[in-house]
C-alpha cells in the first residue's frame, strides 16, 4: 500500500549505538529507499535526532508513528503520547502498536537460532535458548510478553528449550547456569537497538568479557559471534534485533494494520 501523502516516523530510546550502526536509523533508510511514503525518518528520547525536533520538522499532514521497542510500557504509553499532543492538532496521527507486539518476531529469531545450529553443527539435544529482555518489576506484561516469545520460538525450533530472561527482573540472565544444563547456548536479544544494553549489560550477565571487540561487530554484517566460552560452555550471542533486514516489513504491517483499523 501506498502512503505517498504521509511521513513515518521511528522512535526509539536512543543508545550509544549511533551513527551509520544505528539500527533504527538503518530501518529508516531501507525503507525511505522504497518510496513508499513521502519521507521516513527517526526520533529518539536519549540521541540525536531527538524526537521533539523530528516532530518540528514534519511537513505532511499525515503522520504514521512506529514505537521501535520491544513492548508496552512507560515510553509508548505515555512519553510517546505526550511528545505527540505537542504537535497541537495540526497533523493527521496514527500511533502504531510497537514493534515487539507483532507475531513475527518469532519467526525471525526462531529462524536466526536454526541458522547457528546449522552453520556451527550443534547437536539439537544439547543447546538451549536465552531470549534475553529488559523486564520492568513495576512492568509485568513486558515479562509475560517475553516469556510468551520463547514459548514459541521453542515450538518453531522443534522443541530446543527456550527461556525468557531479564537485565533488571527474575530470571536474571546471569542464573541461566542454573536454567539450563546443554552445553550450547544461543542468546537471541530481545531489544530493538541494541545500544548498551547489547554491548555491556547481556555479556556481563552471561559471564563474558564485554570489551571483547567481537561484541563491537554485531550488526547488519554480523548476526552472531561466537562460539564465547563462559561456565565451560559455549555461546553463540545473536545481534540486535533492530538488525534484521525483515525488520522492515514487519514494520510496515503494523503501518497497514494501523491505517485499515482507523
Amino acid at each position: 500500500m501506498k502512503h505517498t501523502d504521509e511521513t513515518l516516523l521511528l522512535v526509539a530510546h536512543g543508545s550509544s549505538r549511533i551513527g551509520d550502526n544505528n539500527p533504527v536509523a538503518m530501518q529508516a533508510r531501507r525503507l525511505k529507499a522504497l518510496g513508499i511514503f513521502k519521507n521516513v525518518c527517526c526520533g529518539f528520547l536519549k540521541q540525536a535526532p531527538l524526537l521533539a525536533d523530528v516532530l518540528s520538522e514534519i511537513q505532511t499532514e499525515k503522520l504514521t508513528v512506529v514505537p521501535m521497542l520491544s513492548g508496552h510500557g512507560y515510553i509508548t504509553d505515555t512519553l510517546i503520547p505526550e511528545a505527540l499532543e505537542n504537535l497541537d492538532g495540526t497533523h493527521n496521527v496514527r500511533l502504531c502498536e510497537p514493534l515487539g507486539s507483532h507475531s513475527g518476531i518469532a519467526g525471525i529469531m526462531a529462524k536466526h537460532a536454526s541458522s547457528i545450529i546449522t552453520a556451527q553443527n550443534l547437536d539439537p539435544e544439547d543447546v538451549s535458548i536465552l531470549v534475553a529482555a529488559h523486564g520492568n518489576p513495576g512492568n509485568p506484561e513486558n515479562a509475560t510478553q517475553a516469556k510468551d516469545l520463547a514459548g514459541r520460538i521453542e515450538i518453531l525450533t522443534n522443541g530446543i528449550p527456550s527461556h525468557a530472561v531479564f537485565i533488571e527482573e527474575q530470571p536474571l540472565i546471569s542464573n541461566w547456569p542454573a536454567i539450563t544444563t546443554a552445553n550450547n547456548l544461543i542468546v537471541l536479544p530481545f531489544l530493538i537497538g541494541g545500544g548498551l544494553h547489547e554491548a555491556a549489560d547481556v555479556p556481563e550477565m552471561l559471564g563474558l568479557d564485554a570489551t571483547d571487540p567481537l561484541f563491537d561487530e554485531l550488526s547488519h554484517d554480523t548476526p552472531f559471534i561466537g562460539p564465547l566460552d563462559a561456565h565451560n560452555r559455549s555461546i553463540w550471542c545473536c545481534r540486535a534485533l533492530g538488525f534484521e533486514p525483515t525488520v522492515s516489513d514487519l514494520i510496515l504491517d503494523l503501518v497497514d494494520y494501523q491505517s485499515s483499523s482507523t
